[in-house]
Protein backbone atom coordinates (compact mmCIF):
# COMPACT_ATOMS: atom_id res chain seq x y z
CA UNK A 1 0.00 0.00 0.00
CA UNK A 2 3.05 2.59 0.74
CA UNK A 3 4.35 1.60 -2.44
CA UNK A 4 1.27 2.50 -4.26
CA UNK A 5 1.05 5.54 -2.44
CA UNK A 6 4.72 6.64 -3.23
CA UNK A 7 3.91 5.94 -7.13
CA UNK A 8 0.52 7.97 -7.38
CA UNK A 9 2.69 10.82 -5.51
CA UNK A 10 5.35 10.74 -7.73
CA UNK A 11 3.02 10.83 -10.54
CA UNK A 12 1.27 13.58 -9.27
CA UNK A 13 4.49 15.69 -8.79
CA UNK A 14 5.59 15.12 -12.20
CA UNK A 15 6.06 18.45 -14.35
CA UNK A 16 4.00 17.18 -17.17
CA UNK A 17 0.90 16.07 -14.72
CA UNK A 18 1.56 19.13 -13.11
CA UNK A 19 1.29 21.43 -16.32
CA UNK A 20 -2.16 19.86 -16.61
CA UNK A 21 -3.20 20.27 -13.29
CA UNK A 22 -2.64 23.85 -13.31
CA UNK A 23 -4.33 24.44 -16.96
CA UNK A 24 -7.38 22.68 -16.11
CA UNK A 25 -7.22 23.60 -12.07
CA UNK A 26 -7.03 28.03 -13.15
CA UNK A 27 -10.77 27.95 -14.78
CA UNK A 28 -11.75 25.96 -12.29
CA UNK A 29 -10.37 28.28 -9.53
CA UNK A 30 -11.92 31.12 -10.96
CA UNK A 31 -15.52 29.54 -10.95
CA UNK A 32 -15.67 28.78 -7.08
CA UNK A 33 -14.14 32.40 -6.89
CA UNK A 34 -17.11 34.14 -8.56
CA UNK A 35 -19.56 31.69 -8.75
CA UNK A 36 -20.84 30.81 -5.22
CA UNK A 37 -24.80 30.00 -5.40
CA UNK A 38 -27.17 27.86 -7.69
CA UNK A 39 -28.25 30.15 -10.57
CA UNK A 40 -31.73 32.10 -9.97
CA UNK A 41 -33.69 29.85 -13.29
CA UNK A 42 -32.77 27.07 -10.78
CA UNK A 43 -35.78 27.14 -8.83
CA UNK A 44 -38.37 26.81 -11.60
CA UNK A 45 -36.12 24.16 -12.82
CA UNK A 46 -36.60 22.40 -9.83
CA UNK A 47 -40.35 23.06 -10.31
CA UNK A 48 -40.62 21.65 -13.80
CA UNK A 49 -38.52 18.72 -12.72
CA UNK A 50 -40.76 17.79 -9.77
CA UNK A 51 -43.68 18.40 -11.58
CA UNK A 52 -42.66 15.79 -13.97
CA UNK A 53 -41.42 13.56 -12.07
CA UNK A 54 -44.22 13.10 -10.17
CA UNK A 55 -47.21 13.68 -13.11
CA UNK A 56 -45.38 12.93 -16.29
CA UNK A 57 -44.90 15.59 -19.14
CA UNK A 58 -47.43 18.50 -19.03
CA UNK A 59 -48.62 21.18 -22.36
CA UNK A 60 -50.46 22.94 -19.99
CA UNK A 61 -48.57 25.45 -17.81
CA UNK A 62 -48.46 24.01 -14.03
CA UNK A 63 -46.28 25.86 -12.14
CA UNK A 64 -48.00 29.91 -12.49
CA UNK A 65 -51.58 30.83 -11.09
CA UNK A 66 -53.26 31.42 -14.78
CA UNK A 67 -55.05 28.52 -16.18
CA UNK A 68 -55.03 27.51 -19.96
CA UNK A 69 -51.23 28.51 -20.84
CA UNK A 70 -49.84 26.15 -23.31
CA UNK A 71 -46.52 25.39 -22.66
CA UNK A 72 -43.32 23.98 -24.24
CA UNK A 73 -41.11 22.49 -21.50
CA UNK A 74 -37.43 22.70 -23.72
CA UNK A 75 -35.24 21.48 -20.99
CA UNK A 76 -37.58 18.77 -19.56
CA UNK A 77 -34.91 15.98 -19.61
CA UNK A 78 -32.39 18.37 -18.09
CA UNK A 79 -35.42 19.45 -15.47
CA UNK A 80 -36.07 15.79 -14.51
CA UNK A 81 -32.22 14.99 -13.83
CA UNK A 82 -31.36 18.33 -11.89
CA UNK A 83 -34.27 17.67 -9.75
CA UNK A 84 -33.00 14.28 -9.21
CA UNK A 85 -29.50 15.34 -8.22
CA UNK A 86 -31.13 17.74 -5.63
CA UNK A 87 -33.12 15.74 -4.22
CA UNK A 88 -30.28 12.98 -3.87
CA UNK A 89 -27.01 15.62 -3.28
CA UNK A 90 -29.40 18.78 -2.37
CA UNK A 91 -27.94 22.18 -4.06
CA UNK A 92 -23.76 20.84 -3.08
CA UNK A 93 -24.86 18.09 -5.70
CA UNK A 94 -25.76 20.48 -8.21
CA UNK A 95 -22.96 22.81 -8.15
CA UNK A 96 -20.27 20.05 -8.27
CA UNK A 97 -22.45 18.86 -11.28
CA UNK A 98 -21.67 22.22 -12.51
CA UNK A 99 -17.65 21.71 -11.87
CA UNK A 100 -17.85 18.36 -13.28
CA UNK A 101 -19.54 19.68 -16.68
CA UNK A 102 -17.10 22.64 -16.89
CA UNK A 103 -14.35 20.45 -16.85
CA UNK A 104 -15.74 18.19 -19.39
CA UNK A 105 -15.74 21.76 -21.73
CA UNK A 106 -12.18 22.21 -20.70
CA UNK A 107 -10.87 19.00 -21.96
CA UNK A 108 -13.11 19.14 -25.10
CA UNK A 109 -11.35 22.48 -25.86
CA UNK A 110 -8.08 20.90 -25.25
CA UNK A 111 -8.67 18.38 -27.72
CA UNK A 112 -10.35 20.25 -30.12
CA UNK A 113 -7.04 22.65 -30.25
CA UNK A 114 -4.92 19.45 -30.16
CA UNK A 115 -6.49 18.07 -33.28
CA UNK A 116 -6.26 21.40 -35.31
CA UNK A 117 -2.79 22.40 -34.18
CA UNK A 118 -1.93 18.36 -34.72
CA UNK A 119 -1.04 18.01 -30.93
CA UNK A 120 0.77 21.02 -29.76
CA UNK A 121 0.07 20.11 -26.09
CA UNK A 122 0.95 24.05 -24.94
CA UNK A 123 -0.55 26.58 -27.40
CA UNK A 124 -3.56 24.37 -26.61
CA UNK A 125 -3.49 24.28 -23.10
CA UNK A 126 -2.76 27.81 -23.40
CA UNK A 127 -6.01 28.26 -25.60
CA UNK A 128 -8.27 26.14 -23.56
CA UNK A 129 -7.24 28.04 -20.41
CA UNK A 130 -8.11 31.66 -21.85
CA UNK A 131 -11.63 30.27 -23.55
CA UNK A 132 -13.05 28.79 -20.54
CA UNK A 133 -11.79 31.90 -17.97
CA UNK A 134 -13.68 33.92 -20.22
CA UNK A 135 -16.80 31.59 -20.38
CA UNK A 136 -16.60 31.16 -16.60
CA UNK A 137 -16.92 35.19 -15.85
CA UNK A 138 -20.41 34.99 -17.27
CA UNK A 139 -21.90 31.68 -18.20
CA UNK A 140 -20.71 28.76 -16.04
CA UNK A 141 -24.05 28.51 -14.03
CA UNK A 142 -26.13 25.67 -12.71
CA UNK A 143 -28.43 25.73 -15.94
CA UNK A 144 -28.77 23.28 -18.74
CA UNK A 145 -26.81 25.62 -21.43
CA UNK A 146 -23.25 23.80 -19.48
CA UNK A 147 -24.76 20.12 -21.04
CA UNK A 148 -25.51 21.97 -24.32
CA UNK A 149 -22.28 23.29 -24.11
CA UNK A 150 -20.80 19.47 -24.02
CA UNK A 151 -22.87 18.72 -26.82
CA UNK A 152 -21.63 22.04 -28.76
CA UNK A 153 -17.82 20.98 -28.30
CA UNK A 154 -18.13 17.18 -28.93
CA UNK A 155 -19.93 17.73 -32.10
CA UNK A 156 -16.93 19.87 -33.27
CA UNK A 157 -14.49 17.56 -31.92
CA UNK A 158 -16.37 14.60 -33.89
CA UNK A 159 -16.60 16.69 -37.02
CA UNK A 160 -13.04 18.00 -36.86
CA UNK A 161 -11.19 13.62 -36.42
CA UNK A 162 -13.58 13.48 -39.27
CA UNK A 163 -11.98 15.91 -42.03
CA UNK A 164 -8.48 15.22 -40.49
CA UNK A 165 -8.82 11.02 -40.15
CA UNK A 166 -11.84 10.95 -43.76
CA UNK A 167 -12.97 7.94 -41.44
CA UNK A 168 -17.13 8.60 -41.54
CA UNK A 169 -17.50 6.83 -37.77
CA UNK A 170 -16.72 9.43 -35.95
CA UNK A 171 -19.97 10.88 -37.55
CA UNK A 172 -21.91 8.09 -35.80
CA UNK A 173 -21.93 9.86 -32.33
CA UNK A 174 -24.26 12.74 -34.32
CA UNK A 175 -27.40 11.63 -34.68
CA UNK A 176 -27.02 10.91 -30.59
CA UNK A 177 -25.81 14.18 -29.80
CA UNK A 178 -29.30 15.20 -31.28
CA UNK A 179 -31.53 13.69 -29.70
CA UNK A 180 -30.09 14.31 -26.96
CA UNK A 181 -29.78 18.00 -26.89
CA UNK A 182 -33.37 18.14 -27.83
CA UNK A 183 -34.87 16.35 -25.21
CA UNK A 184 -32.61 17.88 -22.55
CA UNK A 185 -32.05 21.54 -23.64
CA UNK A 186 -33.93 22.23 -27.23
CA UNK A 187 -33.63 25.58 -27.57
CA UNK A 188 -30.02 24.96 -28.21
CA UNK A 189 -30.63 22.46 -30.54
CA UNK A 190 -30.54 24.28 -33.87
CA UNK A 191 -26.73 25.45 -32.83
CA UNK A 192 -25.95 21.71 -33.51
CA UNK A 193 -27.53 22.26 -36.90
CA UNK A 194 -25.50 25.48 -37.87
CA UNK A 195 -22.24 23.52 -36.91
CA UNK A 196 -22.78 20.91 -39.48
CA UNK A 197 -24.07 23.32 -41.70
CA UNK A 198 -20.35 25.22 -41.85
CA UNK A 199 -18.69 21.88 -42.54
CA UNK A 200 -20.64 20.89 -45.14
CA UNK A 201 -19.90 24.26 -46.73
CA UNK A 202 -15.73 23.77 -46.06
CA UNK A 203 -15.81 20.27 -47.85
CA UNK A 204 -16.55 22.20 -50.73
CA UNK A 205 -13.02 21.87 -52.72
CA UNK A 206 -11.82 25.54 -53.75
CA UNK A 207 -8.19 25.89 -52.87
CA UNK A 208 -8.44 29.61 -54.26
CA UNK A 209 -11.45 30.51 -51.31
CA UNK A 210 -9.50 28.61 -48.55
CA UNK A 211 -12.26 25.96 -49.04
CA UNK A 212 -10.82 22.12 -48.02
CA UNK A 213 -12.31 19.95 -49.43
CA UNK A 214 -13.58 16.58 -47.92
CA UNK A 215 -16.52 14.16 -48.64
CA UNK A 216 -19.89 15.47 -48.35
CA UNK A 217 -22.08 13.33 -49.00
CA UNK A 218 -22.02 11.70 -45.22
CA UNK A 219 -21.84 15.00 -43.83
CA UNK A 220 -25.39 15.43 -46.02
CA UNK A 221 -27.04 11.69 -44.64
CA UNK A 222 -25.68 12.39 -41.00
CA UNK A 223 -27.47 15.93 -41.37
CA UNK A 224 -30.33 14.61 -42.33
CA UNK A 225 -30.34 11.68 -39.82
CA UNK A 226 -30.25 14.29 -36.99
CA UNK A 227 -33.16 16.62 -38.40
CA UNK A 228 -35.34 13.79 -38.39
CA UNK A 229 -34.21 12.66 -34.31
CA UNK A 230 -35.08 16.28 -34.01
CA UNK A 231 -38.77 15.54 -34.04
CA UNK A 232 -38.43 12.55 -31.46
CA UNK A 233 -39.63 14.60 -28.63
CA UNK A 234 -43.19 14.78 -26.76
CA UNK A 235 -43.56 18.48 -28.20
CA UNK A 236 -42.75 17.31 -31.73
CA UNK A 237 -42.11 20.82 -33.84
CA UNK A 238 -42.60 22.65 -31.11
CA UNK A 239 -39.54 22.21 -29.43
CA UNK A 240 -37.28 23.04 -32.33
CA UNK A 241 -39.72 26.67 -33.24
CA UNK A 242 -41.16 27.36 -29.92
CA UNK A 243 -38.06 29.83 -28.63
CA UNK A 244 -37.68 31.35 -32.21
CA UNK A 245 -40.44 33.61 -31.71
CA UNK A 246 -39.40 34.33 -28.67
CA UNK A 247 -36.23 36.54 -29.21
CA UNK A 248 -37.44 38.83 -31.23
CA UNK A 249 -39.84 39.95 -29.31
CA UNK A 250 -39.25 43.55 -28.09
CA UNK A 251 -40.28 43.58 -24.40
CA UNK A 252 -39.02 40.37 -23.49
CA UNK A 253 -35.83 41.17 -24.69
CA UNK A 254 -35.67 44.36 -23.06
CA UNK A 255 -37.03 42.52 -19.60
CA UNK A 256 -34.27 39.47 -20.07
CA UNK A 257 -30.42 40.88 -19.38
CA UNK A 258 -28.88 37.56 -21.30
CA UNK A 259 -31.43 38.73 -24.57
CA UNK A 260 -29.11 42.38 -24.23
CA UNK A 261 -27.67 43.13 -27.37
CA UNK A 262 -23.73 43.24 -26.92
CA UNK A 263 -22.11 46.61 -25.31
CA UNK A 264 -18.21 46.81 -25.48
CA UNK A 265 -18.45 48.41 -21.92
CA UNK A 266 -21.21 47.21 -20.93
CA UNK A 267 -19.33 44.90 -18.11
CA UNK A 268 -16.06 43.41 -17.20
CA UNK A 269 -17.12 40.05 -19.34
CA UNK A 270 -18.54 42.42 -22.03
CA UNK A 271 -14.57 44.83 -22.51
CA UNK A 272 -12.82 41.33 -22.13
CA UNK A 273 -14.57 40.13 -25.28
CA UNK A 274 -14.46 42.98 -26.73
CA UNK A 275 -10.40 42.73 -26.64
CA UNK A 276 -10.36 39.18 -27.46
CA UNK A 277 -11.90 39.84 -30.83
CA UNK A 278 -9.86 42.49 -31.50
CA UNK A 279 -6.30 40.12 -30.13
CA UNK A 280 -7.69 37.13 -32.73
CA UNK A 281 -8.55 39.32 -35.43
CA UNK A 282 -4.96 40.97 -35.61
CA UNK A 283 -3.39 38.12 -35.10
CA UNK A 284 -5.19 36.42 -38.19
CA UNK A 285 -4.11 39.44 -39.85
CA UNK A 286 -0.93 39.66 -39.08
CA UNK A 287 0.29 36.44 -38.69
CA UNK A 288 2.51 34.56 -41.30
CA UNK A 289 0.11 31.54 -41.96
CA UNK A 290 -3.04 33.41 -42.31
CA UNK A 291 -3.62 31.51 -45.72
CA UNK A 292 -3.86 28.22 -43.99
CA UNK A 293 -6.72 29.02 -42.35
CA UNK A 294 -9.74 27.24 -43.08
CA UNK A 295 -13.24 28.67 -43.70
CA UNK A 296 -14.55 26.82 -40.96
CA UNK A 297 -13.00 28.72 -38.41
CA UNK A 298 -13.82 31.69 -39.78
CA UNK A 299 -17.31 31.17 -40.25
CA UNK A 300 -17.71 29.75 -36.80
CA UNK A 301 -15.80 32.55 -35.64
CA UNK A 302 -18.16 35.80 -37.91
CA UNK A 303 -20.71 33.58 -37.79
CA UNK A 304 -21.48 33.18 -33.45
CA UNK A 305 -19.99 36.67 -33.37
CA UNK A 306 -23.21 37.87 -35.07
CA UNK A 307 -25.19 35.87 -32.61
CA UNK A 308 -23.23 37.48 -30.24
CA UNK A 309 -23.87 40.96 -31.17
CA UNK A 310 -27.85 40.40 -31.00
CA UNK A 311 -27.90 38.89 -27.39
CA UNK A 312 -25.76 38.23 -25.09
CA UNK A 313 -27.10 34.71 -24.22
CA UNK A 314 -25.66 33.89 -28.14
CA UNK A 315 -21.82 34.94 -27.03
CA UNK A 316 -21.42 31.72 -25.38
CA UNK A 317 -20.85 29.46 -28.29
CA UNK A 318 -18.74 32.77 -29.92
CA UNK A 319 -16.66 32.57 -26.96
CA UNK A 320 -16.88 28.55 -27.01
CA UNK A 321 -15.26 28.98 -30.73
CA UNK A 322 -13.11 32.18 -30.24
CA UNK A 323 -9.63 30.65 -30.38
CA UNK A 324 -10.03 28.05 -32.69
CA UNK A 325 -8.80 29.64 -35.35
CA UNK A 326 -5.32 30.66 -33.52
CA UNK A 327 -4.53 26.60 -32.72
CA UNK A 328 -4.14 26.40 -36.79
CA UNK A 329 -2.24 29.58 -37.81
CA UNK A 330 0.04 29.22 -34.45
CA UNK A 331 0.75 25.90 -34.34
CA UNK A 332 4.48 26.62 -34.94
CA UNK A 333 4.36 28.88 -32.22
CA UNK A 334 7.36 28.53 -29.39
CA UNK A 335 5.79 28.98 -26.22
CA UNK A 336 8.31 29.24 -23.63
CA UNK A 337 6.33 32.19 -21.22
CA UNK A 338 9.40 34.71 -21.76
CA UNK A 339 11.89 31.69 -19.63
CA UNK A 340 14.62 30.42 -22.09
CA UNK A 341 15.99 27.73 -19.59
CA UNK A 342 13.88 24.40 -19.15
CA UNK A 343 14.63 24.14 -15.43
CA UNK A 344 13.24 27.86 -15.11
CA UNK A 345 10.08 26.54 -16.91
CA UNK A 346 10.00 23.80 -14.88
CA UNK A 347 10.39 25.70 -11.59
CA UNK A 348 7.38 27.72 -12.91
CA UNK A 349 5.16 24.67 -13.79
CA UNK A 350 5.68 23.21 -10.89
CA UNK A 351 4.93 25.91 -8.20
CA UNK A 352 2.33 26.61 -10.61
CA UNK A 353 0.65 23.03 -10.14
CA UNK A 354 1.08 22.89 -6.54
CA UNK A 355 -0.13 26.12 -5.75
CA UNK A 356 -3.67 25.54 -8.25
CA UNK A 357 -3.85 22.19 -7.15
CA UNK A 358 -3.61 22.89 -2.98
CA UNK A 359 -6.09 26.25 -3.81
CA UNK A 360 -8.72 24.12 -5.33
CA UNK A 361 -8.29 21.22 -2.48
CA UNK A 362 -9.23 23.84 -0.10
CA UNK A 363 -11.02 26.46 -1.71
CA UNK A 364 -13.33 23.58 -3.40
CA UNK A 365 -14.73 22.09 -0.31
CA UNK A 366 -15.54 25.71 1.62
CA UNK A 367 -17.41 26.64 -1.65
CA UNK A 368 -19.52 23.65 -1.59
CA UNK A 369 -20.52 23.52 1.77
CA UNK A 370 -21.66 26.79 1.71
CA UNK A 371 -24.25 26.38 -1.44
CA UNK A 372 -27.53 27.29 0.05
CA UNK A 373 -30.73 25.69 -1.36
CA UNK A 374 -32.34 28.89 -1.04
CA UNK A 375 -31.78 32.98 -3.45
CA UNK A 376 -31.22 34.88 -0.30
CA UNK A 377 -31.84 35.41 3.41
CA UNK A 378 -34.43 38.07 1.91
CA UNK A 379 -36.35 35.52 -0.36
CA UNK A 380 -36.38 32.59 1.89
CA UNK A 381 -37.28 34.91 5.02
CA UNK A 382 -40.40 36.46 2.69
CA UNK A 383 -41.72 32.93 1.70
CA UNK A 384 -41.19 31.57 5.29
CA UNK A 385 -43.66 34.40 6.24
CA UNK A 386 -46.27 33.54 3.53
CA UNK A 387 -46.19 30.26 5.24
CA UNK A 388 -46.94 31.40 8.35
CA UNK A 389 -49.08 34.43 7.83
CA UNK A 390 -51.48 33.51 4.27
CA UNK A 391 -53.85 30.55 4.83
CA UNK A 392 -53.11 28.20 1.85
CA UNK A 393 -55.18 25.78 0.30
CA UNK A 394 -53.06 22.86 1.05
CA UNK A 395 -55.21 20.47 2.42
CA UNK A 396 -57.03 20.48 -1.09
CA UNK A 397 -54.23 20.04 -2.91
CA UNK A 398 -54.02 23.83 -4.29
CA UNK A 399 -52.38 27.41 -3.28
CA UNK A 400 -54.14 30.85 -3.54
CA UNK A 401 -52.66 33.26 -6.47
CA UNK A 402 -49.97 35.21 -5.30
CA UNK A 403 -47.82 38.64 -7.25
CA UNK A 404 -44.42 37.93 -7.52
CA UNK A 405 -42.11 40.30 -9.87
CA UNK A 406 -40.13 38.03 -12.77
CA UNK A 407 -37.14 37.08 -10.91
CA UNK A 408 -38.75 35.77 -7.69
CA UNK A 409 -41.60 33.68 -9.34
CA UNK A 410 -39.34 30.81 -9.79
CA UNK A 411 -38.43 30.27 -6.20
CA UNK A 412 -42.47 31.45 -5.39
CA UNK A 413 -43.07 27.70 -7.29
CA UNK A 414 -40.16 25.35 -5.83
CA UNK A 415 -41.72 25.95 -2.45
CA UNK A 416 -45.13 25.32 -3.74
CA UNK A 417 -46.96 28.37 -4.97
CA UNK A 418 -48.00 29.54 -8.07
CA UNK A 419 -46.99 32.87 -8.49
CA UNK A 420 -48.19 35.65 -11.58
CA UNK A 421 -45.36 35.70 -13.49
CA UNK A 422 -41.85 33.94 -12.94
CA UNK A 423 -38.40 33.91 -15.11
CA UNK A 424 -39.82 31.49 -18.16
CA UNK A 425 -40.51 34.80 -19.94
CA UNK A 426 -41.09 33.34 -23.13
CA UNK A 427 -44.13 31.46 -21.61
CA UNK A 428 -46.52 34.69 -20.77
CA UNK A 429 -46.24 35.47 -24.33
CA UNK A 430 -49.38 35.17 -26.33
CA UNK A 431 -47.68 33.71 -29.03
CA UNK A 432 -46.44 30.66 -27.06
CA UNK A 433 -49.49 30.10 -24.75
CA UNK A 434 -52.41 30.70 -27.03
CA UNK A 435 -53.91 32.87 -24.13
CA UNK A 436 -52.48 36.13 -22.82
CA UNK A 437 -49.87 38.75 -23.07
CA UNK A 438 -48.90 38.27 -19.32
CA UNK A 439 -45.80 39.48 -19.85
CA UNK A 440 -46.93 42.82 -21.85
CA UNK A 441 -49.63 43.15 -18.85
CA UNK A 442 -47.11 42.89 -16.18
CA UNK A 443 -44.23 45.08 -17.90
CA UNK A 444 -47.73 47.53 -18.50
CA UNK A 445 -48.21 47.34 -14.62
CA UNK A 446 -44.51 47.97 -13.17
CA UNK A 447 -44.72 51.04 -15.59
CA UNK A 448 -47.40 52.76 -14.44
CA UNK A 449 -49.68 52.31 -17.65
CA UNK A 450 -52.19 49.49 -15.26
CA UNK A 451 -53.01 51.26 -12.09
CA UNK A 452 -52.80 49.67 -8.56
CA UNK A 453 -56.21 49.67 -8.40
CA UNK A 454 -57.73 47.93 -11.45
CA UNK A 455 -54.89 45.16 -11.37
CA UNK A 456 -55.46 44.23 -7.88
CA UNK A 457 -59.41 44.95 -9.22
CA UNK A 458 -58.81 41.70 -11.88
CA UNK A 459 -56.42 39.73 -9.20
CA UNK A 460 -57.46 38.70 -5.90
CA UNK A 461 -53.93 37.96 -4.97
CA UNK A 462 -53.66 36.26 -1.33
CA UNK A 463 -50.07 37.93 -1.14
CA UNK A 464 -47.67 40.38 -2.80
CA UNK A 465 -44.15 39.66 -2.81
CA UNK A 466 -42.63 42.97 -4.09
CA UNK A 467 -39.02 43.57 -4.23
CA UNK A 468 -37.71 47.19 -5.01
CA UNK A 469 -38.98 50.56 -4.60
CA UNK A 470 -40.12 51.11 -8.51
CA UNK A 471 -42.23 48.16 -8.00
CA UNK A 472 -45.70 49.93 -7.35
CA UNK A 473 -46.81 47.55 -4.90
CA UNK A 474 -43.81 48.53 -2.65
CA UNK A 475 -45.82 50.88 -0.77
CA UNK A 476 -49.11 49.34 -1.06
CA UNK A 477 -51.85 51.20 0.64
CA UNK A 478 -55.22 49.45 0.23
CA UNK A 479 -57.40 48.45 3.05
CA UNK A 480 -57.20 44.44 1.70
CA UNK A 481 -54.30 44.00 2.83
CA UNK A 482 -51.27 44.09 5.40
CA UNK A 483 -47.43 44.04 5.78
CA UNK A 484 -46.43 40.92 7.14
CA UNK A 485 -42.82 41.23 6.43
CA UNK A 486 -39.99 43.23 5.03
CA UNK A 487 -36.00 42.85 4.56
CA UNK A 488 -34.68 46.18 4.24
CA UNK A 489 -30.94 45.09 2.93
CA UNK A 490 -32.82 43.36 -0.24
CA UNK A 491 -35.89 45.88 -0.66
CA UNK A 492 -38.51 43.28 0.20
CA UNK A 493 -41.46 43.35 1.34
CA UNK A 494 -44.80 41.17 1.92
CA UNK A 495 -48.49 42.00 2.19
CA UNK A 496 -51.07 39.38 2.83
CA UNK A 497 -54.75 39.78 1.69
CA UNK A 498 -56.31 40.32 5.25
CA UNK A 499 -59.32 37.94 4.98
CA UNK A 500 -56.88 35.21 4.17
CA UNK A 501 -54.70 35.78 6.97
CA UNK A 502 -54.20 33.76 9.66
Amino acid sequence: MINVMKKLWRKIFRISTLKYLAAFLIPAILVILINHYLDNDSWYVLSEGRAIAENGIYHTDVLSMHDGLEVTVQNYGFAVIFYWVFQTFGAAGLYVGMLILNLMVCYLIYKICMTISNKIVNLSLLLMVLTDCLLALEFVVTRAQMVSFVFFLTEILLLELYVKTNKSRFLIGLPLLSILQINLHASLWLMLILVLGVYIVDSIKKPKLHLQGYRMRPLIIVGVVMVLLGLLNPYGIKMITFIIGSYGDLRLKNLVVELDSFSPFGSIFMALVYLSIIVVLSLYIFGKNRKNIRVRYLLMFFGFLALGLNTTKGLSQFVLVLFFPMALLYKDAKLNGGIESKKGRDVLVFWSGVVCLLVFAVGCPVVVSKVRDYPSDGLKGAVDAIDENVKTRSETGGVYAGYTGYNDGGYLEYRGYKPYIDPRGEVFLKKNNGKDNILYEWDDFVNGRISVQSFLDKYSFSYILVRGEDDPFYKLEDKRYKKIFEYENEEIRVYGQIENSL
